[in-house]
């Protein structure tokens, strides 16, 4: 009796331990600044998004804060040795305003809310706890107002990092 338990036991860490190596952490970083004036402007991580993903299977991940929406899916797979991620990153922002869209049958005007929108479609070659550019802008811009002139640079570079994903311990 202690043997057969000992056995599934000893199965069941084996099965755990094996579904969970074959699990991923992919990490899609913005990393930069926004209408900076400073020289040289600071970077830092403006917004961050990630999933837990399994080789050759879809992964989709959706974070809603505030007024910004952002979205990660895709596809992360291995090819001719190589560890590949096929991606679609969209970040949607409220821009606080409404546009009429329609008119109903009763004569009350439909709104949607405008919506700035960034959106990356990529696939990559990505390796072990490294971070992989997958995308970016870089902006400068001058506003005059009167006879003041303010200059401003804007810069977003889009990291992709993949880990191994280790599961939280379990509390006791």
């Amino acid at each position: 009796m202690k043997l057969t338990i000992l056995l599934i036991l000893s199965f069941f860490s084996t099965c755990v331990t094996a579904a969970a190596e074959d699990l991923y952490l992919l990490r899609l970083d913005a990393v930069g600044y926004d209408k900076s004036s400073e020289e040289p402007p600071q970077e830092e991580v403006m917004q961050s998004i990630e999933v837990v993903a399994r080789l050759d299977e879809l992964f989709h991940s959706k974070v809603k804060t505030g007024p910004e929406t952002q979205m990660l899916s895709g596809k992360f797979y291995a090819e001719e040795g190589e560890l590949k991620v096929r991606l679609h990153y969209r970040r949607l922002v409220n821009v606080g305003t409404v546009v009429p869209v329609a008119i109903d049958s009763e004569g009350t005007v439909i709104t949607e809310p405008v919506l700035d929108r960034s959106e990356i479609q990529t696939t990559v070659d990505l390796e072990v706890d490294q971070s992989t550019s997958v995308g970016g802008f870089e902006t400068d811009s001058i506003r005059t107002q009167g006879s003041t002139t303010t200059s401003s640079k804007s810069k977003v570079n889009y990291q992709l990092f993949l880990s191994r994903y280790e599961p939280p311990a379990e509390k006791r």
